[in-house]
């Protein structure tokens, strides 16, 4: 009975509680605009930082069995920022629909900026990984807020999603972790279930934030090892922290 009442007050929040004011700046949001303002849209700090660099210790990225396509985030994430709220809010505040309105935001700027020869353009992208959840923690938080960014990309960029990268294991909290730290805490936490459906796909890894790229890194090697047939493998996230 509890467990249904959250769900229909986290509906209710998700779907007109933040939709009538700016979650950023609080302003009373113009028909049209949802999750933002125009005036915080186009001023939101922006991750001009693309590529492999963006990933610390880049080597699992660099070594994977698959051609790396894009590594790319859409703001930056600074903890001390009004912006912060949008992706903290998202996970920790039972705000699933938060999540999933940022990431029809994140596709529907992708698909607006120019793209290289070569390159795979996000229409190009066949299936959306969300970066998994232990089942233990989501039945703490109730939802996985990568899964529900990946659904809001999939929405705008006409791809499907995948639940093929899975968590084995539970880890602890990535908090406060140096690189190294992460990358031991999170080894060997991810898996791939029925990789040959990824055969001759353009795969995309999804995530809230990446801070040292230690669970890309991670999503990568379980790639390499389980559907290491994909085409080519991306990895984006709403924010990374500590970016030019």
């Amino acid at each position: 009975m509890l467990h249904s009442i959250r769900r229909v007050l986290r509906h209710f929040a998700d779907r007109y509680a933040f939709a009538r004011v700016c979650a950023v700046c609080g302003t009373v949001l113009e028909p049209g605009e949802r999750l933002m303002c125009m005036r915080c849209l186009l001023t939101m700090p922006r991750c001009r930082e693309r590529g492999v660099s963006m990933i610390d210790g880049n080597a699992p990225i660099l070594n994977a069995a698959i051609p790396v396509a894009m590594v790319e985030a859409w703001m930056i994430y600074d903890p001390a920022s009004d912006y912060a709220s949008l992706i903290r809010d998202a996970k920790y505040n039972d705000r699933p629909g938060q999540a999933r309105e940022l990431g029809r935001l994140f596709a529907a700027d992708l698909l607006r900026r120019p793209f290289a020869d070569g390159e795979v353009h996000p229409d190009g992208i066949d299936v959306l990984l969300p970066v998994p959840m232990h089942w233990t923690k989501r039945m703490r938080r109730g939802y996985n807020q990568s899964e529900e960014i990946a659904l809001g990309m999939a929405e705008v960029l006409g791809c499907a999603t995948g639940d093929n990268l899975v968590a084995v294991k539970p880890h602890g909290t990535q908090t406060k972790l140096s690189y190294s730290g992460r990358a031991r805490n999170i080894k060997g936490c991810f898996a791939i279930e029925h990789g040959d459906e990824l055969e001759g796909l353009n795969v995309a890894v999804v995530d809230d934030i990446i801070t040292t790229g230690a669970s890309m890194g991670e999503a990568a090697m379980a790639m390499s090892t389980g559907a290491a047939g994909a085409a080519s493998l991306s990895f984006l996230a709403i924010g990374a922290t500590h970016r030019r």
